[in-house]
């Protein structure tokens, strides 16, 4: 019957005691979110667009051999097998690790000289962070 009463008595403040006490906790302090703020959540996708874009606008330094097996190892949902793209362009397994391998510096290379040219030079940690966010981004997909 109590609780019933409460119910009907209409709206209540956030800041009023859940209980009788005098130092009882309020219904505000059961509404606490702990996700991350709409505001970090922009930044980071910001952040992640921007260095996609670089990784995007760089990746013509590859030749279409070396963007081929770079894309199908690196950037594909389902990655190719070293296998599989050697027998595709005819040669050795190890001679696709290795072009992957040269290809990734190639786009490490071209990403960090693009984010230095947008950032500009006063702005060197986050060249450092862009280069990893490639490293991230492009190894995410490995096998």
């Amino acid at each position: 019957m109590v609780e019933m009463n409460r119910r009907l008595r209409g709206d209540v403040s956030l800041n009023s005691p859940l209980s009788e006490g005098e130092h009882s906790a309020g219904w505000q302090d059961r509404l606490v979110d702990d996700s991350v703020s709409p505001e970090t959540r922009l930044a980071e996708n910001e952040e992640f667009v921007k260095r996609r874009n670089a990784l995007i606008e760089t990746l013509p330094v590859l030749s279409g051999r070396e963007r081929r097996i770079f894309e199908a190892r690196r950037l594909a949902d389902d990655p190719i097998t070293l296998g599989e793209l050697g027998d595709e362009f005819c040669i050795s397994r190890e001679r696709v690790r290795q072009i992957e391998m040269r290809a990734f510096e190639k786009v490490r290379k071209a990403v960090r000289a693009r984010v230095a040219e947008t950032e500009g030079s006063r702005k060197l940690p986050a060249i450092a962070g862009a280069s990893a966010d490639v490293a991230r981004l492009a190894s995410s997909e490995q096998c």
